[in-house]
């Protein structure tokens, strides 16, 4: 058996704590090494993962004397570690192997004759030209991050257009969101999940420099497995073995991705890698329970629960916001801090801007406002003789309508905006 190395966990970064309820952080077990680089990882360092939750012990070595065997957590996806050539040097530092660098980078410089997508002309102010620009350009980015000298600031640049957007116009972003059509789901929900970080962060009266490294966690929480996103939100079946091993992976493999471009801001970091973990400790990919998750990632779980309920994927309709909130609501203080649930609540609504709703007198109408009741929207009833000014009106129930691509532009101008292409 080789022999293994240890490693220490390097000092935590220093990190403005959101103001709601977070119990610090402690490291359960001490590291677990592994043995050297094997053949199917050449080149790279051993993999090391700390034992960090439920006092679990590290597998038992296998016994063979075969060089580069690895010893690993039993629950951990060891044979997507080394699929994926990933290096752990400590619990919050993953990295790629050179090999697998080269393969993403081979695969970015395949798509160099795609240009990059033009910026439309206000776009921080009319986010129905902004958001099928942003898809792209996140998708453009996403694709090419191994092979650009200047990933970090694109991206940074990215997400400070889009928290300009989204705090410059909040409902009609939150319409654009319901209302336009896109190609990529995986692109959009990243950016839809984008848009309510930045508002969540300027509800909670966020350091400037938080709020800019969790919109930029959003856009690249899952860039490890967007072929899977992709596939995933056209497969009603259930998940196959692989497909599982995958996804448990990505927030690791995504935090890799990012440190090999340069990005080591660790607030960043630490959110992607712990997107998935849940309260009540069945996340994944370390089961941390509730004291132990960082407040920023637990502010990008939550944010991207509720964008993924509210859009569509093509074997099912969205959830009605309505009983998203509702049910949000019966979480607070189990699986969701009850400060950012009401937060949540408050931006987004029972009703949310361009969502559609049966009126009490029978109307059927789209919701252009918030109004100074969470039950009574601001509304515009559709038919000849409706009033284009929105109106508080009293909700019979939600309502759920196909909207064609012919019909965006006279949508778009309830909110003052305008559609060039209905594509995103």
């Amino acid at each position: 058996m080789p022999p293994t190395r240890r490693y220490t966990r390097p000092s935590a970064p220093a990190r403005t704590a959101l103001p709601f309820t977070a119990t610090p952080r402690h490291d359960a077990a001490g590291p677990v090494a592994a043995a050297g680089a094997s053949g199917i990882i050449a080149g790279t360092t051993a993999l090391i993962r700390r034992c960090r939750h439920r006092n679990r012990q590290p597998a038992a070595a296998t016994g063979s004397s075969t060089a580069g065997a690895v010893v690993m957590l039993h629950y951990l996806p060891d044979s997507l570690y080394v699929r994926n050539r990933l290096t752990q040097s400590s619990d919050l530092e993953i990295w790629l192997s050179a090999g697998e660098k080269q393969r993403r980078q081979a695969r970015a410089r395949s798509h160099f004759h795609d240009p990059q997508p033009v910026c439309p002309p206000q776009h921080e102010q009319d986010p129905f030209l902004a958001l099928p620009w942003a898809y792209a350009q996140l998708q453009w980015l996403t694709t090419r991050l191994l092979d650009h000298d200047d990933s970090e600031q694109q991206l940074r640049a990215l997400a400070g257009s889009l928290r300009r957007l989204a705090n410059h116009a909040p409902e009609a972003t939150l319409a654009a969101g319901l209302l336009l059509p896109y190609a990529h789901y995986a692109h959009a929900h990243a950016v839809h999940v984008a848009l309510l970080v930045a508002r969540l962060t300027q509800r909670l009266a966020q350091p400037e420099a938080e709020c800019e490294s969790l919109v930029c966690a959003a856009l690249t929480m899952n860039i490890a497995m967007v072929n899977l996103q992709q596939q995933l939100s056209h497969q009603a079946e259930a998940l196959s073995s692989l497909q599982a091993k995958q996804l448990h992976l990505h927030p690791l493999a995504s935090s890799a991705m990012l440190r090999e471009v340069g990005i080591d801001d660790e607030i960043w970091h630490l959110a992607i890698l712990e997107h998935h973990e849940q309260w009540n400790g069945k996340g994944y990919p370390f089961g941390l329970p509730r004291g132990k998750i960082s407040p920023g990632a637990h502010l990008l779980h939550v944010a991207d629960v509720a964008m993924a309920r509210l859009h569509p994927r093509h074997y099912r309709r969205p959830q009605l916001p309505k009983s998203a909130m509702v049910q949000l609501f019966q979480q607070r203080d189990t699986l969701a801090d009850a400060k950012l649930a009401d937060c949540l609540i408050k931006e987004v609504g029972l009703y949310p801007p361009g969502s559609f709703v049966k009126l009490e007198q029978g109307d059927t109408a789209i919701v252009v406002q918030h109004g100074d009741d969470i039950t009574t929207p601001l509304t515009v009833r559709f038919g000849r003789d409706a009033n284009i000014v929105p109106s508080a009106s009293r909700i019979a129930s939600p309502a759920q309508m196909t909207v064609e691509a012919r019909h965006l532009p006279a949508l778009a101008r309830l909110w003052q905006c305008r559609v060039d292409s209905p594509a995103g």
